[in-house]
C-alpha cells in the first residue's frame, strides 16, 4: 500500500497532477449608452459634468463652442481587469468577444439614441471575490454631427484648414474609418479632425505618424490625468495593462469595482451605463492669424475631453 502511494506521488510530480480549479457561476453584462448633459455622475468613473470649460492657449483666441446633435462611438475592447505589474494571475471581464466582427452592432455605442447592448463574456468563472482596478476602453472612432456657426457658410466650397471634409463619410458604421463630409454648415465627421491639433498629429492610437488600431483610454490605478507614450511595441505596464501600442490616455476617475463570488449554476448580471457629456465638446479658435471665422481656425475637442465619460456599474 505504501509503495502504491509512493508511486502515485511520483506520477503526480512527473505528469503534473493539478488541483482542480474552484468552479463558480457566470456573468452576463448589459451596457446602455447615453448623453449626459447635467450634473449627475456615475458611481465608478466620475465625469465632471458641471463643466468649468478649460481653454487652450496654443490655437489663438477662443471663438465659441459646439454641442454635437449626434454622438456615436465604436469599440475594439471594453474591459474591466485587476491586472497589475508583478501579478501571476489576473482576472478580466471583456464585455464582448474580441474576435467579434468589426461590423457587429455590438461594438457600437450610440450615445445620442440611448442604445443598449447585451454581452455574455466568454470564459468567466467567478469562484471568489474579485476587485477590478481598471476600466479600459479601446475606441475605434468617435463620430459626431453638428452645425457650424453661420459665419463659415462662405467657406462652403472650400476646405477649412483644420476641418477637412473631403472624401465623404461612411455612416453605416460598419468599418473603422468614418471620414467626414459637409453640406453647407452641417458636418458629419470622425474624431481625427478634432484630436490631431491637440496631439500634434500623434493622437492616442498613433505611434509617430503611423496609425494603429484604436485609441486607448485607461481609467484607474493612478492619481492624475495624463497622456502616456507607450511606444510602438505595446509593452504591458501599469499605465497600459492591455499592452496597447502608442499613446494611452490615463485618468484617475475610477473607483475599483468588487464582484462577489457567484455560486455554481447561478448567473449574475452586471448592468452598466456609459454616458458622455457632449456639451460644448468642440471648441473653435482663431488660429495663427488670430482673426475669427477665417480659413485657419482650429476645431478641437475640449481639454481633457475623456474626463467627460461617466460609467455606472451595478450587479444583480
Amino acid at each position: 500500500m505504501k509503495r502504491a502511494i509512493f508511486l502515485l506521488a511520483i506520477l503526480c510530480i512527473l505528469f503534473g497532477c493539478k488541483k482542480k480549479e474552484k468552479e463558480g457561476g457566470k456573468l452576463e453584462c448589459t451596457m446602455t449608452y447615453n448623453i449626459l448633459n447635467n450634473t449627475k455622475v456615475g458611481n465608478n468613473i466620475k465625469a465632471n459634468n458641471e463643466i468649468m470649460i478649460d481653454r487652450y492657449s496654443q490655437f489663438g483666441d477662443y471663438i465659441t463652442s459646439i454641442t454635437p446633435s449626434r454622438f456615436v462611438g465604436k469599440f475594439l475592447h471594453i474591459r474591466l481587469t485587476n491586472w497589475h505589474e508583478g501579478m501571476d494571475q489576473h482576472f478580466n471581464i471583456d464585455f464582448f468577444n474580441n474576435q467579434l466582427d468589426l461590423a457587429s452592432p455590438q461594438r457600437l455605442a450610440d450615445f445620442s439614441n440611448n442604445s443598449s447592448v447585451s454581452f455574455t463574456p466568454e470564459g468567466i468563472n467567478v469562484s471568489d471575490k474579485k476587485e477590478l482596478i481598471y476600466f479600459i476602453a479601446v475606441c475605434l472612432f468617435l463620430y459626431q454631427e453638428f452645425e457650424l456657426p453661420v459665419q463659415y457658410e462662405s467657406f462652403s466650397g472650400k476646405i477649412l484648414q483644420y476641418l477637412n471634409c473631403e472624401g465623404g463619410v461612411n455612416n453605416n458604421f460598419d468599418g473603422i474609418f468614418i471620414g467626414a463630409e459637409r453640406t453647407g454648415c452641417f458636418v458629419k465627421a470622425s474624431h481625427e479632425n478634432f484630436m490631431a491639433p491637440i496631439f500634434d498629429q500623434n493622437w492616442p492610437g498613433f505611434t509617430g505618424n503611423c496609425p494603429v488600431t484604436g485609441h486607448t483610454y485607461v481609467f484607474g490605478n493612478t492619481d492624475s490625468t495624463f497622456i502616456f507614450d507607450n511606444g510602438p511595441d505595446g509593452t504591458q505596464t501599469n499605465n497600459n495593462p492591455m499592452g496597447q501600442p502608442g499613446y494611452i490616455i490615463r485618468s484617475s476617475n475610477f473607483n475599483p469595482i468588487t464582484i462577489s463570488a457567484i455560486p455554481v449554476g447561478e448567473t449574475k448580471t452586471i448592468k452598466g451605463t456609459m454616458s458622455f457629456n457632449t456639451t460644448d465638446l468642440i471648441q473653435i479658435y482663431a488660429g495663427k492669424d488670430n482673426i475669427p471665422y477665417t480659413m485657419d481656425d482650429y476645431f478641437v475637442y475640449a481639454p481633457n475631453f475623456w474626463e467627460r465619460i461617466s460609467v455606472t456599474l451595478e450587479s444583480y
